[in-house]
């Protein structure tokens, strides 16, 4: 498998590069040590499986690494001076993480498939983004200030209006923490909350609705008001249309320009105003609450660095409705976070985010009634680096300011394992004689499928097999978000293995659940509690990871290769090495139907035809007997995928036909017709293939 072998490969070079004598003695024609924005070359092959350089870097520092193969990928480990993993990337050829603390990292660069069969050049780039430092990112507002008081002679007064029977509610909260709502009619600070409209169906107003809060003549705090508007319709007459609504705000006799918007049922309107020592207020921000949460927007480079067990202090504005801090994790570590606000109203939001800016952790309020955030016994699936954004409710939107206190606590992972390498539990789960599962950190959708010996699948819509595979749990399947880390596991129960056979397992990015960013995922195939297969991997919308394993006669169990395959809509070929069969491939003819077979030690077949440039070309491609599930590809005279297809058009068949395709020049064209998973699957039998030319 090819991640498996990246990763023995880059510790067996790591273990060499962390013993040996001076690392420039490896290659004294190679400059060793990047320096920021300047290229180094170098080359992979039979002679040299690795090269390995290093960086200096602060805490705090962003390190992006670029490395540029031409048409191939290569792969780049990024280790600290004590062997342990920072950032890892086996297909993109880039990796970015911020360092945790100040020193030396390693740097491996390895050919990601196998032993290049000639020899591999590559520029390796460092792009540095200079460290944070070690006070929060300086604000206009320096620090949260205790609100004041401001004298009156008319007070202040909040109205909500809107035009329909909807149940619209208001709440104004205030700069000290006081909250102005229908079951909280007064605060401290001297607010009152007035009639609550539309909360009965017997009593429904439709005729300029209103609700208001208000705080008499005399003294008010100043600071910032935040103006909640809740759309909750009631059941018994509820309501779907949206609805128009404006919210007016008089302070001391001095009225604000109107705040307008509208909701549909189950939204919130935010909007704020500050008023000033000076007696002058100011309008904030307004909008439809975002939900979820979302870290679009949020510049991650304004971080600063944290440790664990660090408990670090700061504040929320409405200058700088966020605090950014960055921490370093292993695959698979496990983290607590706690935001508590110290004064004023502020009303905390944390959010975590991965190396790919995907939010993977979150909390509003650690309990009802508790406005602190925590999130506990997060489990950070990808090893790097990871973001705390430190916010409020509503986010850029909100009004609530303070101070706030942040802790970061878990256990440090010494050891140089890679993620997987240890036996997932899952004590809410059913225990199996084989254990398939996927394990993730977003609220992305990502379907796990396993197809047995026999052809058939567990996934989604089938969550039981004849074989006895089931279904045990689907991780924010219909982006139903999960509590904790999403995991998807399907399990054959105890008591003796499923039958002989090889089994093929899938993940895809199902639904990217209004987030479009890649997933790291890992997953783990477990056989009577020893792990048989590990690996993990990022995946983007849509693509399709396809790896295997066989369960032999004697019962032992083995991994097979594993890799992306492509997306839903475009299978790819990239992954076929057809170079060799191309030189005997036969040559084809217009209405010509040969046979062959798919086995697996004979994943494709490749033939090939003459045509010419505007001529339509048809290809199909039927199983006939076992478990083949046909997959097509046309590559065209430079051996470029023009045409693919895997189930036909049509439903209900997983024959594959590529239906009049137009060839795009004259030349010799490639067909490969191989099976669903191309490289690495597992399906096989007998098929029959067509090719007319028109």
């Amino acid at each position: 498998m090819k991640v498996r072998y990246f990763a023995l490969l880059a510790l067996i070079v790591l273990s060499v590069a962390l013993t040996a004598t001076p690392i420039g003695a490896q290659d004294t024609t190679t400059n060793r040590i990047l320096a920021p924005d300047t290229a180094v070359s170098g080359n992979l092959g039979s002679e040299a499986l690795a090269q390995v350089y290093t960086l200096s870097a602060q805490a705090g520092d962003q390190i992006t690494l670029t490395a540029s193969a031409g048409d191939a990928v290569v792969g780049l480990l990024v280790t600290d001076v004590a062997g342990v993993t920072v950032a890892q990337d086996a297909g993109s050829g880039s990796v970015t993480f911020r360092a945790a603390a100040a020193g030396t990292y390693y740097v491996t660069v390895l050919p990601t498939n196998g032993v290049p069969e000639s020899s591999l050049n590559f520029e390796l780039t460092l792009t540095v983004s200079a460290a944070i430092a070690a006070t929060p990112v300086p604000v206009v507002e320096a620090s949260f200030q205790v609100p004041g008081e401001l004298l009156t002679a008319t007070g202040l007064q909040v109205k909500l209006g809107w035009s329909s029977g909807a149940n619209l509610d208001l709440e104004v909260r205030d700069p000290v923490g006081g909250s102005l709502f229908f079951s909280t009619p007064t605060a401290a600070s001297g607010g009152r909350f007035g009639t609550n409209t539309n909360s009965d169906c017997s009593r429904l107003v439709t005729d300029a609705p209103s609700e208001d809060a208000s705080w008499s003549a005399g003294v008010i705090p100043t600071g910032s008001y935040e103006m909640l508007v809740y759309y909750q319709p009631i059941s018994a007459c509820s309501t779907s249309d949206s609805v128009p609504l404006t919210l007016s705000v008089t302070v001391d006799g001095t009225a604000l320009p109107l705040f307008e918007g509208a909701l549909l049922p189950n939204q919130v309107f935010i909007a704020s105003f500050i008023v000033n020592a000076d007696g002058t207020v100011v309008a904030g921000v307004s909008g439809v609450k975002v939900d979820p949460p979302t870290a679009v927007g949020i510049t991650l480079s304004d971080a600063q660095a944290m440790a664990l067990d660090e408990t670090i202090q700061s504040s929320v504005m409405s200058s700088q409705p966020y605090r950014l801090f960055t921490f370093s994790a292993q695959p698979n570590q496990v983290v607590n976070l706690s935001m508590a606000a110290q004064n004023g109203s502020l009303d905390t939001l944390l959010l975590v985010l991965d190396a790919n800016g995907n939010i993977v952790g979150s909390n509003d309020d650690a309990a009802q009634g508790n406005t602190d955030s925590t999130i506990n016994n997060l489990r950070l699936i990808a090893g790097g680096a990871y973001t705390v954004v430190a916010t409020r409710y509503g986010q850029a939107l909100g009004g609530t300011q303070g101070d706030f206190t942040l802790t970061l606590s878990g256990t440090p992972i010494t050891t140089t394992a890679s993620a997987g390498s240890t036996v997932p539990e899952f004590p809410d789960l059913p225990n199996g004689s084989v254990e398939v599962s996927v394990q993730w950190g977003t609220a992305a959708d990502l379907q796990l499928l396993v197809r047995d010996p026999a052809g058939e699948a567990v996934f989604d819509d089938r969550p039981q097999i004849t074989s006895g595979g089931t279904l045990a749990a689907n991780g924010n399947v219909n982006c139903q978000v999960s509590d904790g880390s999403p995991v998807s596991y399907i399990y054959w129960p105890e008591g003796r293995l499923p039958g002989a056979g090889p089994y093929e397992i899938e993940v895809q990015y199902q639904n990217a659940c209004n987030d479009t960013r890649p997933v790291a995922f890992t997953l783990n195939v477990v056989a009577n509690g020893q792990v048989i297969l590990a690996t993990t991997q990022t995946i983007r919308p849509t693509e399709r990871f396809v790896a295997s394993y066989n369960i032999g006669v004697d019962g032992t169990l083995t991994p097979g290769e594993g890799g992306i395959v492509g997306t839903v809509q475009r299978p790819d070929s990239s992954a076929i090495d057809y170079a060799v069969a191309l030189e005997s491939a036969a040559v084809l003819t217009s209405n010509q139907t040969v046979s062959g077979s798919i086995r697996l030690n004979r994943k494709f077949d490749v033939y090939v035809f003459d045509g010419t440039a505007g001529q339509k070309v048809s290809i199909g491609m039927e199983a006939l007997n076992g478990t083949l599930d046909p997959v097509l590809f046309l590559l065209d005279t430079a051996g470029v995928q023009v045409a693919e297809n895997d189930d036909a058009v049509g439903g209900g068949t997983t024959n594959s036909l590529i239906s009049e395709f137009t060839l795009p020049a004259d030349g010799r064209y490639i067909i490969i017709a191989t099976h669903f998973g191309g490289r690495y699957g597992v399906t096989a039998g007998d098929y029959n293939l067509t090719l007319r030319l028109n």
